[in-house]
């Protein structure tokens, strides 16, 4: 086990949301190639087990650790498929292109947050 802080679990959240744009950026530039299976990044379940909590102390809060060392990426093969036997939705990666974003966008300014708070602590000012 590890205590895993805030930080961390938005470090991790980050890179899931940068795989997953990396994904979605592969399926849209593959629109056209025949055959192309879209694929996903899963890695909110990567989080939410890594973010199950186990007391060890009343004061101190430790996560158990997955073994997931990265995210899983998914082929989506029941996805509808078009005369080439590719199965790109532009329009539905379109949109989890721009659901991806704004979670990114969400999360980077937790990081930001989180840093101020570390200054403030330490003594730094705003």
């Amino acid at each position: 086990m590890y205590s895993i802080t805030p930080l961390t679990a938005i470090e991790r959240a980050l890179n899931g949301s940068m795989a997953q744009q990396n994904a979605i950026a592969q399926n849209i530039a593959n629109v056209d190639t025949p055959n192309y299976k879209a694929k996903k990044v899963v890695f909110n379940d990567v989080l939410q087990n890594e973010l199950k909590a186990n007391r060890t102390n009343e004061r101190q809060v430790n996560f158990s650790s997955s073994d997931h060392s990265g995210f899983k990426s998914v082929t989506d093969t029941f996805g509808t498929v078009q005369n080439n036997g590719n199965n790109v939705d532009v329009d539905h990666e379109m949109s989890e292109l721009a659901q991806n974003q704004l979670l990114y966008q969400a999360l980077s300014q937790a990081a930001s947050d989180q840093f101020q708070r570390y200054n403030i602590v330490l003594g730094g000012s705003r």
